[in-house]
């Protein structure tokens, strides 16, 4: 079963399309891995698989468990580029504030457990603004993991997270990956990336050049063809 479904959708900005009427099926249970050079339309697919971005043009079918509580983006946990804290909120306020917001309750362990991982906890009375940048990106992180929504989608996940963090990223997405969520990833890393995806998708210039599934391709070739991409008149 589909949980979000694509048909001929594209994107115009500007009278520049960043998306050229992609077919694309998520499957219930699946992580996809979206790899592509820059300015391939990696973000704005993204964007609007999560609901946050309208299309230009055809149509975003979501499954009737995401759908029937009316807006789909309560199901959805998205971490993009942005880090979308409350700078004049504490850490503990801006983690309870998101718990709230996806109707979770009684977070006290789970969100104690999630700012110690990631080295969180003994500023959770520190307002946001206080903090490093790199510190506020494993808060933007940490929000995304206690939401337990249905479909988890990761813009770079790995940027920003320096190499200590970024193994213990790669660690909560790989337990995602174990409890059959629903995760799409985008990520420039092609040995993480190809670790993690069971579905691969590769863009070029806003389309859709290929999905294969893990038989179907090696990392050798994906990383053959992000070389020929890469090479002068392409």
């Amino acid at each position: 079963m589909n949980m979000i479904k694509l048909l001929k959708v594209g994107k115009v900005y500007h009278s520049r399309p960043a998306l050229k009427r992609v077919d694309l099926g998520i499957e219930n249970g699946t992580m996809l891995t979206i790899f592509g050079p820059n300015g391939a339309g990696k973000t704005t697919l993204l964007k609007i698989l999560a609901g946050i971005m309208s299309p230009s043009e055809g149509r975003v079918i979501y499954s009737p468990e995401l759908s029937r509580h009316g807006d789909v983006r309560g199901s959805i946990s998205y971490l993009g580029h942005k880090n979308s804290l409350y700078n004049e909120l504490t850490v503990l306020e801006n983690i309870n504030f998101v718990f709230r917001l996806f109707g979770r309750k009684n977070g006290k362990e789970v969100i104690e457990m999630t700012l110690r991982e990631f080295g969180l906890w003994e500023r959770r009375r520190d307002p946001v603004r206080e903090l490093s940048q790199g510190m506020k990106r494993r808060l933007a992180v940490a929000k995304g993991f206690i939401t337990d929504s249905r479909i988890f989608i990761f813009d770079e996940p790995f940027t920003g997270l320096d190499l200590r963090w970024r193994d213990t990223m790669l660690s909560r997405i790989r337990e995602l990956k174990a409890k059959r969520k629903t995760t799409i990833i985008c990520t420039h890393l092609l040995e993480e990336g190809y670790e993690l995806g069971d579905i691969f998708a590769f863009f070029h210039r806003g389309s859709l050049l290929f999905l294969k599934r893990r038989d179907e391709i090696g990392l050798d070739e994906i990383k053959e063809r992000f070389r020929l991409l890469e090479e002068p008149g392409r």
